[in-house]
């Protein structure tokens, strides 16, 4: 297409150049003359008039149009040629973009790769020390877990052992304050305290025998009473029971050890 109109734009310029020349050297044309009628003048006009004619001037000979120098018919081998070298220059020019184009965008490829690997890079050693903490701070728990189990289990085996120890020295203790008579006074001293509380009602009798099951707290307070077997009538067990919540509270042991919650005793009041 481009040598196309480059020959029509050479031919037209050709059409041009040989048009001016042919105009340039054609001859102009003859100066027409027009016929005045005159009139009478004035004095010196005729005086004008009757003096001899001047000799005629010559014509100047017309002067030759400029020469105009006609370029030579374009050849068309040299317009083929430059329409070729062109157009090859032309292609040169559109591979050397080309080529710069896929140049840059490799580069730019490479970039972006390059950029990729570094990030992934950067997440692995992320995630590999991430996970090397965790496991560390999971083995520092398991290790903290085991020296707290054990310093535990060290406790628990302490406080077992001396609790076995004091269970041993209180069971000592209780057996030689029974052994020493201090249990059978201590029940002595809840009867006692029981029977000069106790309200005898008139339909009373000798030879009464009840049993009473007293639940006391620490400190001696009396929680609950609870009558047994007893050879009085309804009247003689509710003051028997009064009797026991009136005594509250009972004498403590004559030995911590010998206390006891639940208390079995014999109300045998004497006459």
């Amino acid at each position: 297409m481009s040598i196309g109109w480059s020959v029509l734009l050479h031919g037209a310029l050709v059409a041009v150049l040989v048009y001016g020349y042919f105009q340039f050297r054609r001859p102009p044309p003859p100066i027409s003359a027009l016929a005045i009628d005159a009139t009478v003048v004035s004095q010196a006009t005729l005086d004008a008039a009757h003096r001899p004619p001047a000799p005629p001037q010559p014509v100047p000979a017309p002067s030759p149009p400029p020469q105009v120098a006609v370029p030579p018919p374009p050849d068309p081998a040299a317009q083929q040629a430059a329409a070729q070298a062109e157009a090859e220059h032309q292609a040169a020019a559109e591979r050397a973009e080309a080529a710069q184009e896929h140049a840059a965008a490799a580069r730019k490829r490479a970039a972006a790769e390059e950029a990729e690997s570094a990030a992934k890079a950067q997440r692995e050693a992320q995630a590999k020390a991430k996970a090397k903490a965790a496991e560390e701070q999971a083995a520092r728990r398991v290790a903290e877990a085991q020296a707290k189990a054990a310093a535990a289990a060290k406790t628990q085996a302490a406080a077992t052992q001396a609790d076995l120890q004091r269970t041993i020295a209180a069971e000592e203790r209780l057996d030689a304050a029974r052994a020493s008579g201090a249990l059978s006074s201590w029940a002595q001293q809840i009867q006692a305290r029981i029977q000069r509380a106790w309200i005898r009602p008139p339909s009373a009798r000798s030879g009464l025998d009840c049993t009473l099951y007293v639940t006391q707290v620490p400190g001696g307070e009396v929680a609950s009473v609870r009558l047994g077997t007893c050879n009085g009538d309804d009247a003689v067990k509710q003051s028997i029971v009064d009797a026991a919540y009136r005594a509250s509270p009972l004498p403590p042991p004559p030995d911590p050890n010998l206390f006891e919650r639940n208390l079995e005793v014999n109300f045998r009041p004497t006459d």
